[in-house]
């Protein structure tokens, strides 16, 4: 069964750096049977007020991804290709009961596609997450706003059938956690480039 939902978009308005605009954001999601343990996918298109660059430069940094992610205990990158890409990393998980931790091979084609597949993982057969990275225009304000178009991938199998069905019923919560997230890692990296920009004018001697 197909489940399709609108969420916000990340916009611009005079009297914030960022506001939420119109949604145009879908999502799919495959829900399975109770007795089923077959791959389960999600899929996630948002459109996000930043550049292309920002964007893949938010999600290919999986060091800051426990400042920012809910149940990350932890994020470490443990190796590195020859431009400074992580090409192996992982993350610790805990919620409840739960204390999980997750290596991962990553696959970083710059500004354009991060993809994550489990290594070393206790709870799935296997965990696939694929972020494609998409420049967009926008007119806003009459001018040409550079804009992303972000298309999540996650794809998984759980060892354990019954971690399927309770999955399935928590799916649409534990997406939009992640969504919120990441929305507002780009608010909080925006504000802050904006008020070094600020500073540094301030700073500036006139001549």
């Amino acid at each position: 069964m197909f489940i399709n939902r609108r969420l916000p978009v990340l916009g611009y308005s005079p009297s914030r750096a960022i506001s939420i605009q119109s949604p145009i954001l879908r999502r799919t999601f495959i829900n399975l049977p109770f007795n089923s343990n077959t791959d389960q996918i999600h899929k996630v298109s948002k459109i996000v007020n930043c550049k292309q660059s920002l964007m893949f430069e938010i999600v290919s940094d999986v060091t800051k991804y426990q400042q920012f992610m809910p149940f990350v205990e932890s994020s470490f990158v443990t190796k590195k290709d020859k431009n400074g890409l992580p090409v192996e990393a992982g993350l610790r998980v805990g919620w409840k009961q739960f204390d999980e931790t997750y290596v991962c091979k990553l696959t970083c084609n710059p500004n354009d596609t991060v993809i994550a597949e489990s290594m070393t993982t206790s709870l799935f057969e296997y965990f696939l997450t694929e972020w494609k990275i998409t420049p967009v225009k926008s007119q806003l304000l009459g001018g040409t706003t550079d804009m992303s178009r972000c298309d999540l991938t996650l794809k998984f199998k759980f060892k354990n059938p019954l971690y399927t069905a309770i999955s399935s019923m928590f799916s649409d919560q534990v997406t939009g956690i992640m969504i919120n997230a990441f929305e507002n890692r780009v608010r909080q990296v925006m504000l802050q480039q904006a008020q070094t920009q600020s500073l540094k004018l301030e700073n500036v001697t006139p001549q």
